[in-house]
């Protein structure tokens, strides 16, 4: 992977690490352990339904990761959305340094994605590979996934835009038609109906819902379908009447008489808020509307104030533990925003420093988990931590592309 020369040290930076997660994911791979497999174990779900339980056994996860995985026998499993991320990141490089090596890496992460896609729907979809369980829900491995599917929809897109290949616009069109055909609509009372998360239950979850739409909107655009946007018009509507007065979202709604744990569905958080603000920006890019642009700068106005001055990101509700997906979130979505929000790449630029400062193994770039007040995570996951700072930092090096030094 060559570098170009800059005088620029944060570009300088985020260069270095890339090259460093790049050389750890050839040598590693992304199979591996993932914050949410040990969750779905039974014994760690009967100490989730308490509050002071819950804190207790994640810090006790987090102190004591690998140990912990092997006493209850989760085994390490390969995720299709680090492969989705991945292939994004390769793809920007791809389109930054003109190297083939890049474009190759991306497209046979493309096909072994498509490898492991879900048979049995109505387009290419995928799920995880260990079950998804909360209050309400019980999703069993492989179960698709919205986000999954959007992720690698945003994949296949780019594939499309570099190579001009319809067979890349045919994938995206696949998984929008998974996401049309097989994904329930919700609808309770409100403006609208919401995409489910998965394609088994019910929650109704903001960044899952607007994932979707923006993917469905995206590809339309690049087909011109000039029915897609009344037929997704009702989920937008659903998520853009949920914006809080001071331009939050809550993670996603909740009725008394559903199963679904309230407090959750109330959590403002950096790395889902973010979510929502890049989809937003996604589907005005795809369908321009003065109401979606004044949600996402009121988004926004929120949203950046999640960043401290020391660039440390935080969530709406408190400071600890910060977590490496939402470091990888405050470089990547303040990238990906930045061309139209002031200000928005100088917070990306404080989140990669911190971040690199504080959760990066200097040895090899690995990318920690989370940083406690008094002790660190050092766990890595491909997923959650490798794959999401390796498409963040692509990003971020894309957007600021035209400042290097020849």
């Amino acid at each position: 992977m060559p570098l170009r020369l800059t005088n620029n040290r944060d570009i300088h930076l985020a260069q270095e690490w890339i090259v460093q997660l790049h050389r750890w994911i050839a040598k590693y791979g992304l199979e591996g352990y993932d914050p949410f497999d040990i969750k779905a174990h039974p014994r760690i779900r009967a100490l989730q339904r308490q509050p002071l339980l819950r804190k207790g056994s994640t810090a006790l996860c987090d102190l004591f990761p690998t140990l912990s995985r092997r006493a209850l026998r989760v085994r390490p499993s390969l995720n299709p959305k680090a492969i989705a991320l991945v292939a994004l990141g390769d793809l920007r490089l791809f389109q930054i340094t003109g190297d083939s090596l890049h474009l190759d890496n991306g497209l046979d992460g493309l096909e072994r994605l498509e490898a492991l896609a879900v048979d049995g729907y109505r387009g290419l979809c995928w799920g995880y590979p260990f079950p998804v369980r909360a209050a309400g829900l019980d999703c069993p491995a492989g179960t698709p996934v919205t986000v999954i599917c959007a992720i690698a929809g945003e994949a296949f897109l780019l594939a499309h835009e570099i190579s001009n290949d319809r067979r890349y616009l045919d994938r995206a069109h696949s998984v929008s038609a998974f996401l049309l055909g097989d994904i329930p609509r919700i609808r309770r009372a409100g403006p609208g109906w919401c995409f489910a998360y998965t394609s088994l239950d019910k929650r109704r979850v903001h960044n899952a819902n607007l994932l979707a739409v923006e993917h469905i909107l995206r590809t339309a655009a690049r087909t011109g379908d000039a029915e897609a946007l009344p037929e997704v018009q009702p989920a937008l509507e659903f998520s853009l009447s949920a914006q809080r007065e001071d331009g939050a979202w809550p993670y996603g709604a909740c009725d008394a008489d559903e199963p679904y744990e309230p407090a959750l569905m109330r959590l403002v958080d950096h790395h889902h808020t973010g979510f929502v603000l890049r989809s937003l920006h996604g589907i005005h890019t795809a369908a321009p509307s003065t109401v979606t642009l004044e949600a996402l700068r009121a988004g926004y106005q929120y949203y950046k104030n999640l960043v401290l001055p020391s660039g440390m990101p935080v969530n709406g509700g408190g400071r600890w533990p910060v977590d490496i997906h939402a470091c990888a979130e405050g470089v990547l979505c303040n990238s990906v925003l930045s061309p139209s929000l002031p200000g928005a790449l100088a917070k990306a630029v404080l989140v990669l420093r911190w971040s690199h400062y504080h959760l990066r193994n200097p040895r090899d770039g690995a990318p920690w988990h989370r940083k406690y007040p008094f002790f660190k995570s050092r766990m890595v996951f491909p997923r959650w931590g490798v794959a999401w700072m390796y498409r963040a930092l692509a990003e971020y090096l894309y957007v600021v592309r035209d400042t290097y030094q020849p």
